[in-house]
Formats: C-alpha cells, sequence, structure tokens
C-alpha cells in the first residue's frame, strides 16, 4: 500500500488480487458526506485504473453521495459500517448492508 498526493489516501490489492484506491475523510458526527467527495473518488479511480474504490467515512453520506456511490459502484464505509469492519467483518461484506450501503433508518437516527 501507498499513499498518494493525488486524490486517493491508499492504493493496494484486496487478497482476491483486485486493485483499489481508498479515501478516508474525518467529519463531525453531525456533518455528512457530500457527493462531491464520492466524485472525487470517482475520478482517482479512473485515473489509477483501479477495480474497487472505497470511501471511509466517519459520519453518513448525504442522500445525493449515497445515490452517487451507488450508481457508481464505490464502497461508501459510513459510521455503523466502522464498528463491524474493526469487528472482523470483511470490507467487502459491508456493501449489501441495508441496501444502498448506509445501513437503515434507524441506524441514521442513533
Amino acid at each position: 500500500m501507498a499513499r498518494t498526493t493525488t486524490g486517493a489516501d491508499v492504493l493496494g490489492r484486496l487478497p482476491d488480487g483486485r486493485s483499489m484506491v481508498i479515501q478516508c475523510k474525518r467529519y463531525t458526527p453531525k456533518s455528512k458526506v457530500p457527493s462531491r467527495e464520492i466524485r472525487d473518488l470517482l475520478g482517482a479511480k479512473v485515473h489509477f485504473k483501479v477495480d474497487v474504490a472505497i470511501f471511509v467515512a466517519t459520519t453518513y453520506f448525504s442522500g445525493p453521495a449515497e445515490k452517487f456511490a451507488t450508481e457508481n459502484d464505490i464502497l461508501a464505509v459510513h459510521l455503523d459500517h466502522l464498528g463491524l469492519w474493526n469487528n472482523g467483518a470483511s470490507l467487502l461484506s459491508l456493501g449489501p448492508v441495508g441496501g444502498l450501503r448506509q445501513g437503515d433508518r434507524r441506524h441514521r437516527q442513533q
């Protein structure tokens, strides 16, 4: 894995050999990730010619960001997912959690 200076925090490979780019952001709990951040990650995915793009945030994604991530096959790892991932869930198993990768409305209200 390597740290980059062109819109990605991590470039690496998944255990199955696919290439990946990861963008990590720390937001306050009341903030939401805007769609422009997800668009930037899509640009990094294209630029680096990787197979998988992953956005990791310490909060939730705005509706437009969530929709853009889903439409462009970007794995959006939000606050609730971090606990699952930390407890041993595989990263790629988090994608289908709650349909749109956001958990359900109950998760967002807690």
